[in-house]
């Protein structure tokens, strides 16, 4: 199933599948990948999906849409194709059914001490500045080949920059070999540092060449090659004794092979190995291919170099995000388990005032301690609801609302605490009834997080104000809600700080989920969170997201429905 991954941008690490026959991409959250970047239209661009290919569409987008750094309206994608929708930049990817190791080593074997020998006729390691004499082969490569050569190590480079994934690179790098040289058959093999075995990963044969001999590979050839780290050609002469008896070329009636070494910048990480059958001259003129010389080897040995820095670095992020993750795990169960920890005690300390109250028939304290339980059992709740929020991509259900009545219920459920604790609580609501399309639950659960936190910091003070004020940006199409305080204010190296998940400024009192979270939820609407603090004045909280109207929802449905009807007829 093909897909697309962000690797630069605000969503960078994001993946979506691309099922269905059109896949939408933009900042609306109708589409199937919602991109929060600024730059990017609200309907930028789709892929479609018809007979086995995959074309990227630009919707009248505002800045572009780019495939490879070129600016299209439509092209179809190939695998591992870079495009750009503002600033962000996703890399497309479709995966054939690919074959398990199992399968694929079912195909390749190693032959060992029983055969005839094969002589090396020239040998090269990746040290790209060592020179190849053509007097030992008997040609001068043409201004075409070097032509091609080129083109070759172009092509090579741009597939090691293009994916990261292991499989695919090699797929896509047996390909150009099997474009480029007259090779019949082929396979990358890899070193498990596990197993401390070669593992065939991807193997090919040349359309005509019965398979079902399988590629037959000499291990005297693999362990010289990984020992010596040279690349290697050999012929079907039998009169080189580094090979002592144990070469297995001959039994396959292999008359040329090349075995290269995939040498990275850490070591060896495996090889190349292609070879070809005794095949008519004129035949060879037909397909446009040449058969092995010295710069088949010398190309092949670059391949294999560039290749091998490519797994390497495929190899070393996957292991810095297992690792990431890990951290991140790690560092999720200490906050929360900590919190959960203080919680627990909320709930013991409020259990024994139940106990001991229902016990001395003392219903004050059995009161207040079942008061201290149910405030502990909406602190768990609240924590959950976080985690499942923040751990979880989401598109918002939006309906048609009133904002004003989402910020008075949350108002009511903040006045007794404000006035238990000695606070003021001042909201102002938009004049008028209007009705929006957003997620209610989403964003009372934001205006919630954000107005408890700023009664918290003013919760110490005797004249503690907390001021929640409701507008809509006429000009600009978008809903505002302020929610101010009087407090201490927020350092300005904090305040990008703020949002980071399991930051907080409340001690063993906060998770540092609930910022996080509300920046989320806001994202997810297309919107953003703003600070303006003053460490004697206060801190404001500006919360902003487009004003949809029903009408204007149903309108742009109306619309994506005949596009569509359009597109089919």
């Amino acid at each position: 199933m093909p897909f697309v991954y962000v690797i630069q941008g605000f969503d960078q690490g994001v993946r979506e599948d691309i099922e269905g026959g059109v896949f939408r991409i933009g900042r609306d959250s109708s589409n199937q990948l919602q991109l929060r970047d600024s730059e990017v239209s609200r309907h930028h661009a789709e892929i479609r999906l018809a007979d086995g290919s995959a074309t990227v569409h630009d919707l009248g987008s505002s800045n572009g849409t780019f495939v490879n750094g070129v600016e299209c309206k439509e092209k179809v994608l190939a695998s591992g194709d870079r495009i750009q929708f503002g600033s962000t930049h996703l890399i497309f990817t479709t995966r054939a059914e690919v074959r398990t190791n199992s399968e694929i080593s079912s195909d390749v074997s190693f032959q060992g001490s029983d055969e005839q020998v094969s002589q090396i006729i020239k040998s090269v390691t990746p040290d790209l500045s060592v020179n190849i004499s053509s007097q030992n082969f008997g040609v001068n490569p043409s201004s075409d080949d070097v032509k091609k050569h080129l083109q070759v190590m172009y092509h090579t480079t741009m597939a090691v920059s293009q994916t990261l994934d292991i499989g695919e690179l090699l797929e896509r790098l047996m390909d150009l070999i099997f474009e480029w040289v007259a090779a019949d058959r082929g396979c990358f093999i890899l070193f498990d540092e596990k197993t401390n075995s070669m593992l065939p990963m991807v193997s090919r044969y040349r359309e005509g060449i019965n398979e079902q001999d399988g590629i037959i590979i000499s291990q005297r050839i693999v362990d010289y090659v990984m020992e010596r780290c040279e690349g290697v050609l050999t012929t079907d002469a039998r009169d080189d004794a580094r090979w002592e008896a144990a070469g297995s070329i001959v039994c396959n009636n292999i008359k040329e092979a090349i075995c290269v070494p995939l040498a990275g910048r850490y070591g060896m990480v495996g090889v190349i190995y292609i070879d070809t059958s005794r095949i008519g001259d004129a035949e060879i003129i037909k397909q446009d291919l040449t058969r092995f010389n010295g710069e088949h080897l010398k190309m092949m040995v670059a391949i294999g170099h560039q290749a091998a820095l490519a797994i390497e670095d495929t190899r070393f992020y996957s292991s810095m995000v297992q690792a990431e993750r890990l951290a991140a795990m790690g560092q999720t169960i200490t906050a929360i388990s900590h919190h959960i920890k203080n919680i627990i005690q909320g709930v013991n300390g409020g259990s024994y005032l139940v106990d001991e109250g229902q016990k001395s028939r003392d219903w004050k304290t059995l009161e207040k301690g079942w008061q201290i339980v149910q405030r502990n059992q909406q602190r768990i709740s609240d924590l959950v609801l976080d985690m499942l929020t923040f751990s979880k991509n989401r598109r918002p259900e939006v309906s048609s609302s009133n904002l004003n009545n989402v910020t008075e219920d949350v108002v009511d459920i903040l006045r007794r605490r404000a006035e238990s604790e000695g606070s003021q609580l001042y909201y102002e609501g938009l004049a008028g009834i209007h009705q929006y399309m957003f997620d209610p639950d989403g964003i009372h659960r934001v205006l919630l997080n954000i107005a408890s936190n700023a009664l918290d910091a003013v919760k110490e003070l005797k004249n503690g104000k907390v001021t929640i004020l409701v507008d809509h940006d006429m000009k600009e199409r978008m809903l505002q809600v302020s929610i101010s305080d009087n407090g201490q204010g927020i350092l300005p190296e904090l305040q990008e700080k703020v949002f980071h998940a399991f930051v907080s400024g409340k001690g063993a009192t906060g998770t540092g989920l609930g910022l996080a979270v509300s920046q989320k939820i806001i994202r997810e609407h297309n919107g953003t969170i703003e600070i303006e603090s003053d460490e004697k004045k206060g801190t404001c909280f500006i919360i902003r997201w487009p004003s949809v109207s029903p009408t204007e929802r149903m309108e742009r449905l109306r619309d994506s429905s005949i596009a569509e009807q359009n597109k089919i007829q």
